[in-house]
């Protein structure tokens, strides 16, 4: 089971990456987006709640996050905080 975390959890934890003075807000919520989207467990979960109530929407035709720029590299670090099997 992958772990759960808040919205201000992640935001928290990525006040802390390197690069964070680099990112926008924009990138920042999407990758939060794409995170919560593919780790969610449920309705009940705090990741399908911070991905129901995200400021990012998606193009109609996107299903994943893209894997280049800065939102893609805070998705890792994402992954790799909280994304990991328990």
């Amino acid at each position: 089971m992958h772990s759960d975390p808040t919205k201000d959890e992640m935001l928290e934890h990525l006040e802390t990456w390197p690069y964070i003075s680099e990112a926008s807000d924009f990138d920042i919520e999407e990758a939060i987006y794409w995170f919560a989207y593919g780790y969610h467990s449920g309705q009940d979960s705090n990741l399908y709640s911070v991905l129901s109530t995200s400021e990012y929407t998606p193009s109609p035709i996107q299903d994943t996050i893209s894997k280049k720029g800065i939102s893609y590299s805070l998705y890792l670090e994402l992954v790799d905080t909280f994304g990991k099997v328990k």
